[in-house]
């Protein structure tokens, strides 16, 4: 069968490219624990060519590991752990001579309650008596800055942290780990497609953000996941804008 734009139409799983864009920020927040830096790009390369028929691309597997410069089996692997997560369905076709051909990768819609049976089940081996003492250790986190002996403070950090982000993140937790893991996630979040500059103003409204919500008791525990998922929606808030402002979207 050789697919039209009208058939790839029949798998449409967005009406606005404003829900496409809140799916994926769910499946980026919700799935951070599971998803790689090459799953992230992957995922956003997928719903970048997915506006035309909205939450449907049909890159080849080659073409998709040239966007991204990764080999074939890297996006293989992507693409299956995508699927298996039900971020995305892959509905295979057939080339005109016979054999299996590309296929086309549907984005699907975020399902909450999937994701919160895994994380139940996750954590059902979880007393309330370590639970409770990890929110305390939290919270006294951020009255007092404690430094084990076999820490390192902010004066180890890697100089490809910027100077101002580590200021503020060692406010928090004064250790070189922690400032460098929140600057890590940020570059995954990125995937390279914003200067530094505009990335730094990103992250410091991000990490401000989450740092609000933790005091006020909203997060209760893996506060970096909660940054990671308020980054990539600043992001990709950043992208749809300039989407819109070519002419896409609803």
């Amino acid at each position: 069968m050789e697919w039209t734009y009208e058939n790839y139409r029949e798998h449409q799983s967005f009406n606005t490219l404003a829900d496409l864009n809140e799916a994926v920020r769910q499946h980026l927040y919700y799935n951070a624990s599971e998803f790689n830096k090459t799953t992230v790009t992957v995922l956003k390369t997928l719903s970048r060519y997915s506006c035309v028929v909205l939450g449907v691309s049909w890159l080849k597997v080659a073409t998709l590991a040239k966007a991204i410069d990764k080999s074939e089996k890297t996006v293989r692997r992507a693409l299956k752990l995508l699927e298996e997560l039900n971020v995305i369905n892959r509905i295979p076709t057939i080339r005109k001579k016979g054999g299996r051909g590309y296929d086309i990768c549907v984005i699907n819609k975020h399902d909450q309650a999937k994701v919160s049976s895994r994380e139940e089940s996750e954590t059902a081996s979880e007393s309330k008596d370590e639970k409770g003492i990890e929110l305390k250790e939290t919270l006294t986190s951020l009255k007092t800055k404690i430094i084990r002996k076999n820490d390192l403070d902010d004066t180890y950090v890697s100089d490809s942290v910027p100077q101002e982000f580590r200021k503020l993140v060692r406010c928090y937790w004064d250790n070189a780990k922690t400032i460098e893991d929140y600057w890590r996630m940020t570059l995954i979040a990125n995937c390279k497609m914003y200067d530094t500059d505009a990335l730094l103003n990103v992250a410091i409204h991000s990490f401000k953000q989450t740092i609000g919500k933790l005091k006020s008791g909203a997060i209760r525990k893996k506060p970096i996941a909660y940054y990671y998922g308020v980054v990539t929606a600043k992001l990709d808030d950043l992208y749809y804008e300039e989407l819109y402002e070519l002419g896409f979207g609803a």
